[in-house]
């Protein structure tokens, strides 16, 4: 019978990634109303180390496969193994990061098990049948962010899979050491990809700068007008803060997408985040919900930002970056 809440541990070159301990958290989360073990799964020609990580995260159990070389992109042959060690585990529960790696990877696992994936989840919640047995509540914002749904895998199908979005979860604290009891499934092979990696460049826009920093400074709308972008960006640099922006400022091509905040885009939890030019909409505000200290500026006294803020100005963005800016 499928039991257990089980993580797919994402890596990168040997280090695991930090969304792994966000999924950790969400499975603990689920864990304590079904009772059931939170495990983790890895692939990779870095097994061993990962373990050890993944290990001091506090999960029961965890599932590895060593591989003989670095399976970096090598999606079609990792997802082919991933199919097979589930089969073995036969989790009630699968949890992925919603990343490049993650749909690419589960997309094929999802075929290849018959059982489906959700996309996308901000939350995902345990609820109990009449009969005693759990699902799971798999909540995610649907038709261009316009409406919130539930969605429930059919009953008897199983693993439940999902993929969550990375920092909609906190990431849970590593201890100096934990008491997993490690399986090495040394009887799956990863076979031949038909992918060869010819060349890694890295990416000119990333989420790093923006999920990781203690300063984020937020344009909306208000922002497209004039020079105002180009004030915005010398005040994130004046102040140390990475820049994120609402959809219109995605749709203008002023960020790139992977730095859109809110039910659609990232969830951020930086120590300070400084808006402008933001109406406050709740797809928007979903993301940035969980902000110690956020600074609102907007010329409509009336925005619905000013209910999510600590501190309002209501005033002329441009007035106001440019003053600073004189300092």
């Amino acid at each position: 019978m499928a039991n257990g809440i089980c993580v797919y541990a994402e890596s990168y070159n040997g280090e695991l990634e930090t969304v792994a301990a966000e999924l950790v958290s969400a499975a603990k989360g689920l864990a304590e109303t079904t009772k059931e073990k939170v495990q983790a799964i890895v692939l990779s020609d870095h097994a061993e180390e990962l373990v050890k990580e993944l290990d001091k995260l506090g999960v029961d159990e965890i599932y590895a496969v060593k591989a003989d070389h670095d399976i970096t992109l090598q999606d079609d042959a990792v997802s082919a193994a991933i199919a097979e060690m589930l089969k073995k585990i036969e989790p009630s529960a699968v949890l992925v990061p919603a990343t490049p790696q993650g749909r690419s990877i589960f997309s094929r696992v999802a075929m290849r098990l018959g059982c489906g994936m959700t996309a996308d989840c901000t939350e995902v919640l345990a609820a109990q049948r009449e009969d005693g047995s759990f699902y799971i509540k798999q909540n995610k914002p649907s038709y261009g962010e316009n409406v919130f749904v539930t969605i429930l895998t059919k009953e008897g199908i199983y693993p439940q899979m999902m993929t969550v979005r990375p920092g909609v979860y906190a990431a849970c604290e590593a201890k100096e050491s934990g008491n997993a009891n490690v399986t090495f499934l040394d009887d799956i092979k990863i076979e031949k990809s038909g992918v060869e990696i010819l060349e890694e460049l890295p990416a000119e826009n990333t989420t790093d700068s923006i999920l990781g920093a203690e300063v984020v400074v937020v344009g909306g709308r208000g922002v497209l007008e004039d020079d105002n972008f180009e004030l915005l960006e010398k005040f994130a640099e004046k102040v140390g803060g990475a820049i994120g922006g609402t959809r219109p400022m995605v749709d203008s091509e002023m960020i790139p997408f992977n730095h859109q905040i809110g039910q659609t885009g990232l969830t951020i939890r930086p120590k300070i985040c400084i808006s402008f030019g933001v109406s406050g909409a709740i797809q928007h505000t979903e993301g940035i919900k969980d902000t110690n200290l956020y600074v609102a500026v907007n010329t409509d006294e009336n925005a619905a930002i000013f209910g999510v803020a600590d501190y309002g100005i209501q005033a002329d963005l441009k007035e106001i970056l440019e003053n600073y800016l004189t300092l």
